[in-house]
């Protein structure tokens, strides 16, 4: 069995010589020299490996190669990656036989392919073959690791892991993964600088006209990181519609009418450095596409979210004191009611949830999506959900616990005002429209139903003013919904805003609900975007409320 030294044993005060196999200890050292001695005289005379130095008690890594591993035949291996992603709490190190040189060039080359990776480890020249090089380097990596496999597609490379003590696995014997590689929606750096740039540009006045103030929304989400699953598969169908402004005598950056109209426009989608960067662009919405499909299970349309979803609507909540306790009721979903544009628009249709009320799973109502703080249990009969006519009604009977006294003094108060619901789509159970605009939820799997949400993402199921409502009411008022749209980014983020923008979120507050002592908006400006009635009028109270406390935090 191979020997190794390790000053992580608890059976010696010093450093110690193990076996691989028993983890027996063979002797304990006061240096380290003397423990590399003896480990190195026992493996010679049992003619085994000494592997050196190995931290069993450090971090968690697995190490993968690169040519006929993570790419086979210009394409990424997908199975490796889930399988990779299988370790928890475990870091992926890529050890390469390319070249130190090349290093810009693989980075790029894996952050294109959508490969996460904490360390790219190179060969720094030719003095090494490249096992050599790998070979050298399990011995260090096992020195400070706790390394779990190395997968590599040469047999030389897997014999040096071995001989480190590392389980190597060629790329072909990797185990499946059951559960789908979570897909990975973020926007990689390049495409967050070119939302920047045109972001930039657009502050300039060089967009040009025609440009839609979604784009511009979207941009500046992209520049953060964030883009959605739908907004991925428009990139891809945006950037083969427009490849062609890219040939514009404008659109080359030596020109003096640089950046052209057509330029500043794929740079809010993500793509900058003329047709070869909107190649790039577009060929990483193909691969994220790719993933979202297969994620989804051969669901019909790469618009699709990734497979656990949650849904926010505002809920006129009650809680009310009962012979068993402290009641709680109200409607963690609205059947047909439109949500707010998250890239597209979705609705709930009756029977949604039939098969999740028909099975005997146990769904629990937590409070704030915590597992810790469980409300009530469709098992125990202390959480009742039922469909009617107006959609998924719950009933919770409140512990008498410090969350359940909690929930009901913050409910009562009027600090939460939500519902949430988790849930997965199995095959078949939603629709889209031919554009992949407007999706139907025909058939959902329940998980949890969450109550704690101070700041629901999803319209009231009880007609509060939708997004596009908020943009006319700003219009109305004769106000930059652009500008005020990204103050009240700022806001919510806790970022400081300038006074200018703390006027437009004064003026807006006004707009949405006229004082006694602020400017007048006609009554018609609100009527015309909302629904009359008084939950309309109550969620519009609750919006000025929410801005009005977040401004006296500046």
């Amino acid at each position: 069995m191979p020997y190794y030294i390790t000053n992580d044993s608890p059976d010696c005060n010093g450093w110690a010589v193990m076996a691989v196999d028993s983890e027996e200890v063979f002797g304990c050292h006061a240096d380290k020299q003397s423990a590399i001695d003896q480990g190195v005289a026992i493996s010679l005379a049992e003619n085994v490996e000494f592997l050196g130095e190995r931290a069993e008690g450090g971090p968690q890594v697995v190490i993968t190669d690169i040519d006929g591993t993570i790419f086979l035949n210009d394409e990424t291996n997908e199975k490796l990656l889930a399988y990779l992603d299988s370790f928890p709490d475990t870091s992926v190190f890529v050890v390469t036989g390319r070249l130190e040189k090349d290093r810009e060039r693989t980075a790029t080359e894996l952050t294109d392919a959508g490969v996460r990776f904490q360390d790219l480890i190179m060969r720094p020249d030719e003095s090494l073959t490249s096992n050599e090089f790998k070979a050298e380097t399990a011995v260090t990596l096992m020195g400070k690791y706790n390394v779990m496999v190395a997968v590599d597609n040469d047999s030389g490379a897997r014999s040096a892991y071995r001989a480190a003590g590392i389980t190597a696995l060629h790329p072909n014997d990797i185990p499946a993964v059951r559960a789908s590689r979570a897909v990975d929606l973020s926007a990689p750096e390049f495409m967050r600088e070119a939302a920047r740039r045109g972001l930039e540009w657009y502050a300039e006045g060089l967009a040009g006209d025609g440009l839609a103030n979604r784009t511009v929304r979207e941009a500046r989400a992209m520049a953060e990181g964030n883009v959605t699953a739908e907004k991925w598969v428009r990139i891809r169908a945006w950037i083969a519609r427009h490849m062609v402004d890219l040939d514009s005598p404008d659109a080359d950056p030596e020109s003096d009418g640089y950046p052209s109209a057509g330029v500043v426009a794929h740079a809010l989608w993500g793509s900058v450095g003329g047709k070869d960067g909107a190649r790039r662009t577009q060929d990483y919405a193909d691969r994220i596409i790719g993933r979202i499909e297969a994620d989804n299970a051969g669901r019909a349309k790469g618009e699709a979210v990734s497979k656990i979803e949650t849904r926010v609507f505002v809920n006129d909540f009650e809680v009310r004191e009962t012979s068993d306790g402290m009641t709680l009721t109200g409607y963690a979903a609205r059947f047909n009611q439109p949500s707010e544009d998250m890239g597209f628009v979705e609705r709930i249709a009756p029977g949604a949830f039939k098969l999740s009320l028909s099975s005997r799973n146990d769904i629990k109502l937590l409070w704030n999506h915590s597992s810790s703080d469980v409300l009530g249990s469709t098992r125990a009969g202390t959480l009742r959900l039922m469909e009617d006519e107006y959609g998924l009604r719950v009933e919770a009977v409140l512990p008498d616990t410090q969350a359940g006294r909690d929930a009901k003094v913050l409910i009562q108060r009027g600090d939460v005002t939500g519902f949430s619901f988790g849930f997965t789509v199995p095959a078949n159970g939603d629709s889209w429209n031919a554009d992949g605009t407007e999706r139907t939820l025909k058939s959902v799997r329940l998980l949890e139903v969450s109550a704690g949400v101070a700041f629901p993402a999803y319209p009231s199921t009880v007609g509060s003013a939708q997004v596009r409502s908020l943009e006319e009411i700003t219009m109305a008022a004769d106000l930059d919904f652009e500008l005020v749209d990204l103050a009240l980014t700022k806001l919510h983020a806790g970022q400081p805003i300038s006074e200018d923008e703390k006027k437009l979120v004064e003026s807006l507050m006004n707009a949405l609900m006229p004082g006694e002592d602020t400017p007048e908006i006609e009554d018609e400006v609100v009527e015309e975007v909302v629904e009359e009635n008084s939950g309309d009028m109550l969620a519009l109270k609750r919006k000025k409320l929410a801005l009005m406390e977040l401004l006296e935090t500046l």
